[in-house]
């Protein structure tokens, strides 16, 4: 089996469900991300048997595989960071709670969860009480959880640590750069390889003052200064085995008016992906 495997988010596409399945293995991707069809705002798609059965059965016509579901929606709504007992903080558990099983039905190996933003203590605490919910609850269903964040590299170690290292990271290279928290590629080498599930990977243009945010545009892999190079090397030297997955968007302007559609753009990038971490 190759060492790296590229998948990439089903949101990087304009549609979701088997349009962006179909795409995605057109453009040579190996998996899919999957969010969570609308989560709690469609009253939890991906554990609707059909709706399960369309994702299979076009994950089996496309040659896709589908190695994480992310909580996209839950993640939107912010629901993370409320206090447990609010509205919000019980349907964050619950959505939690349905896409884990929604995970262990379909045979998705991770579940992703949000990390961003925490900003103040009381978010902090609600955040981690988030986390141990979700491991409980993976552990129960034979799930992996991961986590997408922001941290700077101390609080980083500090979170994962205190859940005896069962939470993984969905480490989005890009985020320490837009978010001012560190170097990727050293927070790489220092946070190991056990510490990640998968890796998110997109670019970005600086702007006129040289730096990112989200209004910057994202482009294709290698036309960016997100050290999209260097954090590659930094997978190959910890001895990472696994997931790499695209978190780009093909469908924005600036990068169809370069002449591309959004399978051809995303051609590219899995181009350019084999192209830095290779294919052994």
């Amino acid at each position: 089996m190759a060492r790296f495997r590229f998948a990439v988010c089903e949101w990087s596409f304009p549609c979701w469900g088997s349009l962006a399945v179909k795409m995605a293995g057109e453009a040579g991707f190996d998996g899919v991300q999957l969010g969570d069809a609308g989560g709690s705002m469609h009253n939890f798609p991906l554990r609707d048997k059909r709706v399960q059965e369309h994702y299979m059965e076009a994950g089996a016509r496309y040659g896709v595989a589908f190695p994480q579901i992310h909580l996209y929606t839950l993640g939107h709504q912010g629901y993370y960071r409320s206090r447990l007992d609010s509205l919000e903080g019980k349907l964050c558990l619950e959505s939690i709670r349905q896409g884990i099983i929604a995970a262990s039905e379909m045979g998705v190996p991770s579940v992703i969860i949000d990390g961003m933003r925490m900003n103040d203590e009381a978010k902090k605490r609600h955040v981690f009480q988030v986390a141990q919910y979700a491991v409980r609850t993976g552990e129960e269903y034979g799930v992996q959880i991961g986590m997408e964040t922001d941290m700077s590299l101390e609080d980083h170690i500090r979170f994962l640590d205190a859940l005896d290292g069962k939470l993984k990271l969905c480490f989005d290279a890009h985020n320490p750069v837009m978010y001012g928290t560190g170097y990727p590629p050293d927070m790489i080498r220092t946070l190991g390889r056990e510490r990640f599930d998968h890796f998110h990977i997109k670019e970005s243009q600086a702007n006129e003052d040289g730096y990112l945010s989200v209004e910057t545009p994202i482009v294709l892999m290698g036309q960016g200064c997100t050290y999209f190079r260097e954090s590659a090397q930094a997978v190959k030297e910890i001895g990472f085995e696994g997931w790499i997955v695209s978190e780009n968007f093909y469908f924005r302007p600036n990068i169809l008016e370069q002449g591309l559609d959004c399978v051809s753009a995303a051609r590219r990038d899995v181009e350019s992906l084999h192209a830095v971490y290779g294919t052994e």
